[in-house]
């Protein structure tokens, strides 16, 4: 499915420079929850038992809804553990009647006979695996390593197109190689790395901030192995797309994401302004948010 999105090319004559601003985001992340059945070490959304459920089914489906309206391209479930909301089959199938491509991130510990069935409608689910069997079972806080793996064989014997989604932090970034190789092991689709961001439960552990100068190793490491290997491997980090990330919360609040937890700004909440007039905020960067979704795939 192609669809098309608003966009006003503007030229300012005397600095000789463009900008490019447009009608609304092309995708959004919605924290649907923050429970969790997890408590991982660096969560940058601080979710666990304690966690916001989230908007009542009426409202999230107004969101979505409103989101529909305004053509927007992708709508990403996270959380938290989106498989905590009960009414996620019902929040997925209403995105695809607005036409919404959807991904839903998930740690798969709760997937089920029941729920795979339906996670099937989503277009793409993403599983997060940040290294070999000890590293992600501490980082997640529980032993939950070898259900993973397996459950990333189950979505894809189930027919599901899978990510694997992997948060690189200094603890960890010796593993990119060895990540790169569990991914196109299992066969799946993409896989997406993240720099580390001290948000959340990150912000605890400002050790992790992977130092500048290794950034650019570690990012050349995985851009040559996704032109080795000819695969669909993408690069995210929070600061070089600052404020191009459109974040909702679990209460439809609207964020503009910045690399430090206090850079992250609320421009106002999206079931009292409509998002098209909060996304015009001039702390939203439209150019790299646009430019961020310009990634190419592998061929």
């Amino acid at each position: 499915m192609v669809k098309k999105t608003g966009a006003t090319i503007m030229y300012d004559t005397d600095n000789d420079v463009y900008d490019i601003k447009l009608d609304a985001p092309l995708s959004v992340c919605w924290q649907i929850t923050t429970k969790c059945n997890l408590n991982c070490k660096y969560c940058i959304s601080n979710s666990g038992d304690n966690g916001e459920y989230g908007l009542t089914t009426e409202k999230a489906i107004e969101v979505i809804e409103q989101l529909g309206k305004l053509g927007i391209n992708r709508l990403d479930f996270t959380g938290g553990e989106p498989l905590l909301r009960k009414d996620l089959k019902e929040l997925i199938i209403c995105a695809k009647q607005n036409k919404i491509s959807t991904i839903v991130t998930t740690n798969t510990v709760m997937l089920n006979d029941e729920n795979i069935e339906w996670l099937k409608l989503a277009d793409l689910v993403q599983v997060s695996i940040d290294g070999p069997e000890k590293v992600h079972n501490e980082q997640r806080g529980a032993i939950v390593y070898k259900k993973v793996i397996e459950n990333v064989i189950r979505l894809k014997e189930e027919k599901c197109k899978v990510r694997l989604n992997s948060f690189i932090y200094n603890s960890n970034k010796e593993y990119v190689e060895e990540l790169i190789d569990l991914s196109k092991k299992l066969g799946v689709f993409s896989h997406l790395f993240i720099m580390f961001t001290p948000q959340g439960r990150g912000r605890n552990h400002l050790e992790e901030i992977i130092p500048e100068n290794e950034i650019e190793k570690i990012k050349q490491t995985i851009l040559k192995r996704k032109e080795q290997d000819n695969r669909n491997i993408r690069l995210y980090d929070y600061n070089e797309y600052l404020h191009s990330c459109v974040l909702l919360t679990p209460l439809g609040d609207v964020i503009s994401q910045g690399f430090y937890e206090e850079d992250s700004i609320k421009v106002g909440n999206i079931l009292e302004t409509p998002l098209n007039i909060l996304f015009q905020s001039p702390i939203f960067d439209h150019p790299t948010h646009l430019l961020h979704y310009l990634q190419r795939r592998a061929k």
